[in-house]
């Protein structure tokens, strides 16, 4: 069994270049994202402007909430590895941290994108269920091609650039959204042209990876997501 990875230490650029990114990004969603997130993330005191947070910290709020904690991965991993971590409640993260030049793209996410995007809504209980029943119809339906394709892309509308609606008003809500300042802005621009989120929907819209969106969905609420997920999957068992 391979050795569990370490966080490393960080230099004074990298504090320097995490606090820019929180401060920015907090400041672009004040107006923007859904209070769900933006009020977790006020909540935690393991992840703030002040430094780069620590894993374990992150790991013990979580688990004092929620029952997740998150594991160091050195990168992208596998798809079905990527679901059995979700199934056991544990969400991956790395521990790089973007340049000072790299703070409007990187081609690769880094410790901001998947601590600050993905880390606070993984204090709702709604939430950390949804994402806990992911995994698990992810092992279930392991090697359904057509099946863990269409869940990549349930989590790409949802889970990383969805918005939900909160008070009858959209509000970003996508880790992809809530760390990427210009993602955000143009996300927003694009708010009145959301499409209204249907599992069906959401399943049979390609998307790609290698630039800015153009379509982005309308979640209801968390729970229709759930309900409706586990009624697809039924159909499929």
């Amino acid at each position: 069994m391979n050795a569990p990875l370490i966080q490393p230490l960080y230099d004074e650029v990298q504090h320097g270049t995490w606090s820019t990114l929180y401060r920015r990004q907090r400041e672009n969603l004040e107006d923007k994202g859904a209070r769900l997130y933006l009020e977790a993330l006020d909540r935690m005191e393991s992840l703030t402007e002040a430094t780069i947070p620590l894993v374990d910290q992150m790991s013990s709020e979580l688990r004092a909430a929620t029952g997740w904690e998150l594991v160091i991965v050195p990168g992208l991993i596998p798809v079905d590895d990527f679901f059995a971590l979700l199934a056991q409640r544990q969400f991956c993260t790395s521990t790089w941290v973007r340049r000072p030049d790299q703070l409007d793209y990187l081609e690769e996410p880094d410790m901001f994108h998947d601590t600050f995007g993905h880390v606070p809504p993984l204090l709702d209980p709604e939430f950390a269920l949804f994402m806990q029943r992911f995994g698990q119809i992810g092992v279930d339906l392991r090697g359904n091609e057509k099946a863990v394709l269409a869940l990549q892309r349930l989590y790409w509308f949802f889970v990383e650039f969805g918005f939900v609606e909160e008070k009858g008003m959209p509000r970003a809500f996508g880790a992809g959204i809530m760390s990427s300042f210009g993602e955000t802005l143009h996300a927003w621009d694009l708010r009145a042209d959301l499409r209204r989120f249907t599992l069906e929907g959401a399943m049979s819209t390609p998307f790609t990876t290698t630039e800015i969106q153009s379509t982005y969905f309308l979640i209801k609420d968390i729970p229709e997501v759930v309900r409706d997920l586990e009624a697809w999957h039924a159909e499929l068992s």
